[in-house]
């Protein structure tokens, strides 16, 4: 199992102290967010100059003996004006142009891939409107960054149209290629059971990781629902990608609730004891 930490879990440091957070935790790589208006990395900053702005994360993370494990990329401070979905085509074709700067930031970052937003039901629309139109954003985002060697994953949040794991399965079947970037925590916060998110871990090319419960989207690993030893033990030796511990500190959901640096350590250790019993259960 490897382990990877949030950046943007403190983002009132220094991006080198959030780093150094990083790797204090332990864990071998880092998630970069890459988030409109309030990461340490701002696209509307880097755009024009990507190469310059991502070489400068890469020499800061390796320079910690970091690698990076994936981009977060969001493109606006609200989850509708660039939604890969949203009705009006010229706000989807600066949605695409925010998305081109963000495959070429993962790239010149060395991240495996990277996760983006699925988009949202827009007013009074069925569902099934907006899921068409999400897919065939979504369909071209996996081209552009499958040309350059990178995998797409979205991640099923609050809020989103696929606030619910059957709803996150069908957006899977309606766009070959794409992948989860799954948080357990969202699911969770509206009152999804365990049993009906687990069957979604084969589509995960990533996992975000913090407690949470019912009506809670962060909350302290002592009060946490998700049982991650059972996550642990179902993906197995056949998933590959990081488990990301990924805390957030901003008022959205009350998600500044809690001690992220605490949180982060105490959930690190449920983990790690999650991987050595799936081990020692497998060398049995």
């Amino acid at each position: 199992m490897r382990l990877s930490c949030a950046d943007y879990t403190w983002p009132l440091l220094p991006h080198g102290s959030a780093l150094d957070i990083v790797r204090a935790l332990g864990c071998e790589a880092v998630d970069i967010g890459f988030m409109t208006g309030r990461s340490h990395v701002r696209p509307e900053t880097a755009h024009g100059s990507i190469g310059l702005a991502a070489g400068a994360v890469r020499e800061r993370v390796e320079s910690r003996g970091l690698a990076v494990a994936d981009v977060f990329a969001i493109p606006a401070a609200d989850f509708e004006s660039l939604a890969p979905n949203n009705p009006d085509a010229r706000r989807r074709e600066l949605a695409m142009e925010f998305f081109a700067d963000a495959v070429d930031f993962a790239r010149a970052v060395g991240a495996p891939g990277l996760t983006t937003l699925p988009g949202v039901v827009f007013g009074d629309e069925p569902f099934e409107q907006a899921l068409e139109r999400s897919a065939q954003g979504l369909r071209r985002r996996v081209d552009l960054a499958g040309a350059v060697g990178l995998a797409l994953s979205v991640e099923p949040h609050t809020g989103s149209l696929i606030d619910t794991p059957d709803k996150a399965a069908r957006l899977l079947a309606a766009v070959p290629g794409l992948m989860l970037t799954l948080d357990y925590g969202h699911f969770v916060y509206g009152g999804s059971p365990q049993e009906d998110i687990d069957p979604l871990l084969p589509h995960a090319r990533h996992l975000q990781c913090r407690a949470a419960r019912p009506g809670v989207l962060q909350a302290r690993v002592a009060e946490d629902t998700v049982d991650w030893a059972r996550v642990v033990a179902a993906l197995g030796a056949g998933y590959d990608g990081y488990l990301a511990l990924e805390y957030v500190w901003q008022e959205w959901m009350d998600c500044d609730r809690v001690d992220t640096v605490a949180e982060s350590a105490l959930l690190r250790d449920v983990l790690l004891a999650a991987a050595r019993a799936t081990a020692g259960a497998g060398a049995r």
